[in-house]
């Protein structure tokens, strides 16, 4: 099993910035975005594996460095890894490790045998590289960051293995044994990743990882909640249009969960397009306009048509009932045919006439709306309604009412307190002689049925 270190560890304290800074966990290029070019740099060291850590011959030193990303690179930004090997304090006072230089690095293509005390970089954008020096001692990883535009890499975190479980270690040793050379002076060796077989199985296991770590993403990429929301990686976009939704109908980004929630939901809402309830929660989410405020009337719905009832007696059609003589039509015209008034329909027409006035008609009301309201609910409904349907928005008063209950056969209850005999008293003071309740109406003379209400005598006075 291979060993594995991590090296940023979520706030990069061990590593030493240059022209680098620490961005949610992760190091980003520091300094204005309008400069024309950027470039930092962060050394760590690795060290080596501790002797607890080790399990087998093979791990003794760290062969693999790789680089996670945070994000995708944006346009312009690269990313490089360097490694450099140090002698251990043990062998002698260790040289102070500097940025990497023309004067104390190798080329990414250099011969893979590499001394300790210089730089190898690896190819630009690579994210991983194999450390090629074979000599004891610690491990120096620098991460390079450059941009020519406004973007910045961002790397997550940092990782090196001793790759004693790489592709190569996999086959029989039979298959990765150099044999012994007496003409050329070489000894027997065991290809342990660092050689020919071993480099290039790397390579191709890195092409096949990154494949792979693809489809591993794919799942994240294609879920609307997780997916990336970004210029850069505009998935959300891409998302809304194979559910055939508009992006330019989706809330800007800074609204991040209202863009996730219209892509989630799109397919349940497309079910319910052109609906009145679809219509609705359309008006109410892009509008914000209460869906309690909203009213859908279609005139078809309260037409009164004329049927024949279920009694055959009384509605035998042809037999018991009967229609009036038909107008001969064009080119004959009678007296009841108006000049552009009357038209031949076609078959799939019929019908028409009786219900061309309601049919296929939509009336969107916004209680106690403003124009601003029913300008924006317009736009919305003309955008959902069916191809084939009229609609119109517009604004109607707030209605109240009260339920009233009349009973058949009821004693009425005695009237409400306060009042004489259940008569108005005072015009002035009470109204026109109208009451809510048992109050009685006071007799005039287009009402002679009313009794005059009692007149509240003194005792001892005549009424």
């Amino acid at each position: 099993m291979s060993v594995y270190r991590w090296l940023g560890r979520g706030d990069w304290t061990d590593a030493a910035l240059h022209s680098l800074e620490v961005s949610r966990g992760s190091l980003v290029l520091a300094g204005p975005e309008t400069l024309p070019s950027r470039r930092g740099i962060a050394l760590l060291d690795a060290g080596r594996p501790l002797p607890q850590e080790r399990e087998s011959t093979t791990d003794d030193r760290w062969r693999d460095v790789r680089i996670l990303l945070a994000e995708p690179l944006p346009d312009g930004a690269w990313v490089r890894l360097w490694t450099r090997v140090e002698q251990p304090p043990a062998q002698g006072p260790a040289a102070a490790v500097t940025a990497p230089t023309p004067a104390d690095s190798l080329f990414d293509d250099s011969a893979p045998a590499t001394p300790r005390g210089l730089w190898r970089p690896a190819a630009v954008d690579a994210l991983g590289a194999r450390v090629f020096c074979r000599e004891d001692g610690f491990l120096w990883v620098a991460v390079e960051l450059g941009s020519t535009g406004e973007g910045s890499a961002s790397v997550a975190e940092l990782l090196v293995l001793t790759g004693d479980d790489g592709p190569v270690t996999r086959l029989p040793i039979v298959y990765r044994t150099t044999p012994e050379d007496r003409a050329l002076d070489r000894a027997a060796e065991v290809d342990s990743g660092d050689g020919l077989l071993g480099r290039y199985l790397g390579l191709v296991a890195s092409q096949l990882r990154h494949t792979s770590s693809l489809l591993d993403e794919l799942p994240v990429q294609l879920s609307p909640l997780v997916a990336p929301d970004r210029d850069d990686a505009p998935w959300i976009d891409r998302l809304a249009r194979w559910v055939a939704l508009d992006p330019d109908q989706l809330p800007p980004r800074t609204d991040t969960s209202g863009r996730r929630e219209r892509v989630t939901h799109a397919v349940a809402r497309h079910a319910r397009r052109g609906t009145a309830d679809g219509i609705r929660d359309e008006i109410a989410r892009r509008t914000g306009i209460p869906s309690e405020r909203i009213e859908l009337e279609e005139p078809l719905l309260s037409a009164e048509i004329w049927r024949l009832d279920a009694n055959p007696l009384t509605s035998a059609l042809g037999l018991t009932t009967g229609l009036v003589a038909a107008d001969p039509g064009p080119p004959a015209l009678d007296a009841n045919a108006y000049l552009d008034r009357s038209a031949l329909i076609d078959p799939r027409d019929a019908g028409l006439p009786v219900h061309a006035t309601t049919a296929h008609r939509l009336c969107v009301h916004i209680v106690d709306g403003t124009p601003d309201e029913i300008a924006a609910a317009d736009v919305v409904v003309q955008s959902e309604r069916p191809a084939h349907v009229w609609a119109r928005t517009c604004a109607v008063a707030h209605e109240t009412g009260a339920d009233a209950v009349v009973g058949v056969d009821a004693i009425p209850a005695e009237g409400p307190p306060g009042l004489f005999d259940d008569a108005v008293q005072d015009p002035d003071v009470d109204g026109p002689g109208i009451r809510i309740g048992t109050a009685r109406l006071p007799r005039t003379e287009d009402s002679p049925h009313h009794r005059p209400a009692p007149v509240p005598t003194r005792e001892g006075e005549a009424s």
